[in-house]
């Protein structure tokens, strides 16, 4: 390769650095070998080759390949490895490498050497590592140097080393020798230059290749990953902010972008606001609505396309160009957030660079808006829940209030009456009046209950005065309440605390009388005579767990997964109680969570009920 090459470190390259050191250990061989053979040569066989050149030779080449031994440990010092200085180096060590040939082979027999072949080797060298230009270039300096060398010695203008006997008859000037030798020696050259430059160049293709398919499937598999990633994150929640924040923020990391932005329409479907956005100036994101009627590139993707504005500053369908330039924006991507029922608005992707987004592009953002709208729908069809649930707490607040009034009154009027405050009663009087006053006392507990629960998913309880409240005295308080009852049925009504005394939470005591005096009154409702209920409070890991258990009638399995919601009994508690409003449960389900607490269940049928309710202790528990 050239010096103006790919700046990517690839395969071809890291072999380039392993042979350069490679190259300096077989040369320090080389050297030393030539000293060895040159001494062998005079010395032990007695042959006619000048020693003195052939050692200097051999020094010179010990003392430039120490040079290239000192530049290789500078060049792997760099991280990353500069290839460039690689490739130069290993022009280098060729170029001194045939200079060094040139003269061995002059000082060993000129055209009769035996180390004229020696060249292949760098000729095959040099086609695997460097480019065919410079491969082809080396081909042509070794026919030059060698072609020099034989023509001065067969002209007579250098003295001809004759080693070998054969010599003697001048070989080295018989011009049809030479030739042969000459053809030979060129025409192999720069066929195995041919063939290794053109094996070497089809191997550096599929690098590419395959580096630039390693590269795009890299990218692809990571927005893949993304989109999986994105549609966990955002349908991990229902809350609409967290869904859009989540959207623009992964599209724009998966995308390498700027910024990204999503603008939901509004209720009249004729503006676009700024529902979600990341890398964007305050400045920018308030700049204005996207008015459809004025935005022929909003009406474009509302349609159902995914729009490329690859020049800002030329592109006259942006309401808001000159904004997008002093942003620094050059080129957007815009594609439709599609719900069931029509355009839920669009999602934008924003870069300072012109032209920037591809087909590829263009391709992901339309997969993360068809994610995104599922979620942006969910999270709405919640949010549209969550407000439909507090319009029915609020209506049933205040209907049941409205109601307490009168119901009160009524009750207060037939109490009267049975009192004998209204004058005498017959008894069959008396006995339609008791059985008003009982359905107005059911009245009066239904809209209690209706109340508390109403004002549990109300502001009402947010607002709930709360305090350190000792837990043990509270449920004192509640089990001695239904001592007279389980006496009266017969039942054994058993209370247990811990022995490290005081137990305090952080609640309202009305609320947590409330959530035990349903708990035990059930409990002693429905057990019958000759059984027990027992309440047992104990601590565990910083929270005080309340058992309440009964041998009673027990929950049928079905039943188990009904039994917190709203207005529901089981079927054997019905058959046993006419008489219930079905929120006791609910209602203390709603406190037990909004102190902070948990509460489960178990139960057999016919073999009784434990329901277990867990606090967290107040930080001022005493120790």
């Amino acid at each position: 390769m050239d010096d103006h090459r790919d700046a990517r470190f690839g395969l071809v390259d890291q072999e380039l650095v392993s042979s350069v050191a490679r190259f300096i250990t077989i040369r320090w061989l080389s050297g030393l070998g030539l000293l060895v053979a040159a001494w062998v040569a005079t010395a032990v066989f007695d042959l006619p080759l000048p020693a003195a050149p052939l050692y200097v030779i051999g020094v010179a080449i010990l003392a430039y390949n120490a040079v290239f031994t000192f530049v290789l440990r500078r060049l792997l010092r760099t991280q990353p490895p500069n290839i460039i200085w690689f490739h130069r180096l290993t022009k280098i060590q060729i170029a001194l490498d045939w200079l060094a040939m040139t003269a061995i082979i002059h000082f060993s027999g000129g055209v009769e050497s035996p180390a004229l072949f020696y060249f292949f080797f760098h000729i095959i060298i040099s086609a695997i590592l460097l480019s065919p230009r410079a491969t082809f270039s080396y081909a042509a300096t070794a026919t030059l140097l060698v072609g020099a060398t034989v023509w001065l010695e067969y002209a007579g203008r250098l003295p001809h080393v004759s080693p070998f006997a054969a010599a003697a008859s001048g070989m080295h000037q018989r011009p049809l020798f030479v030739s042969g030798v000459m053809l030979f020696f060129v025409s192999a050259m720069f066929v195995s230059a041919y063939l290794a430059s053109t094996i070497n160049s089809r191997l550096r293709r599929r690098e590419r290749e395959v580096y630039e398919l390693s590269v795009n499937l890299q990218r692809a598999y990571g927005r893949l990953q993304t989109l999986y990633d994105s549609a966990q994150a955002i349908n991990s929640t229902l809350q609409l902010e967290e869904v859009l924040d989540s959207i623009v923020r992964r599209t724009a990391d998966a995308m390498n972008v700027r910024a990204c932005s999503i603008r939901l329409l509004d209720e009249t479907g004729s503006r676009l606001r700024v529902a979600a956005v990341h890398g964007l100036s305050e400045s920018y994101v308030k700049k204005g609505d996207l008015v459809v009627a004025q935005n022929p590139l909003v009406r474009e993707v509302l349609a159902g396309r995914v729009i490329a504005v690859a020049d800002v500053r030329t592109d006259t369908r942006l309401q808001y160009r000159a904004q997008a330039l002093i942003e620094g924006i050059n080129s957007m991507l815009s594609a439709p957030l599609q719900g069931k029922h029509g355009p839920l608005g669009l999602i934008r992707a924003y870069s300072a660079d012109l032209d920037h987004f591809t087909e590829e592009d263009a391709t992901f953002l339309a997969a993360m808006a068809s994610e995104g709208s599922i979620a942006i729908e969910n999270a709405m069809a919640y949010r549209a829940l969550g407000r439909l649930d507090e319009m029915k707490s609020h209506f049933v607040l205040m209907v049941t209030h409205e109601l307490r009034s009168p119901v009160s009154v009524i009750r207060s009027l037939l109490r009267t009456m049975t009192a004998g405050y209204a004058g005498a009663l017959t008894d069959e009087q008396l006995d339609i009046i008791g059985r008003g006053l009982h359905r107005a006392d059911f009245l009066q507990a239904l809209i209690d209950d209706l109340l508390d629960l109403a004002a549990g998913k109300n502001e009402l309880g947010l607002k709930e005065e709360r305090s350190v409240v000792r837990l043990d005295e509270v449920l004192r308080q509640v089990v001695e309440r239904f001592e007279t009852a389980a006496r009266e049925n017969h039942i054994e009504l058993e209370y247990r605390t811990p022995r490290e005394g005081a137990v305090a939470v952080y609640a309202g005591i009305e609320g947590l009388d409330r959530i035990f005096n349903n708990l035990i009154s059930n409990a002693v409702k429905y057990t019958p005579a000759g059984g027990g209920v027992s309440v047992t409070l104990s601590l565990d890991e910083g929270s005080a767990r309340v058992e309440v258990s009964d041998t009673g009638i027990g929950i049928p399995e079905e039943s188990l997964d009904h039994l917190f919601e709203e207005f529901f009994r089981a079927p054997n508690a019905r058959a046993q109680v006419k008489e219930g409003t079905g929120l006791g449960l609910a209602i203390t389900r709603d406190l037990v969570t909004r102190y902070g607490g948990q509460i489960s269940v178990q139960s057999k049928l016919g073999r009784g009920t434990a329901f277990t309710v867990t606090l967290p202790l107040s930080p001022e528990q005493p120790a």
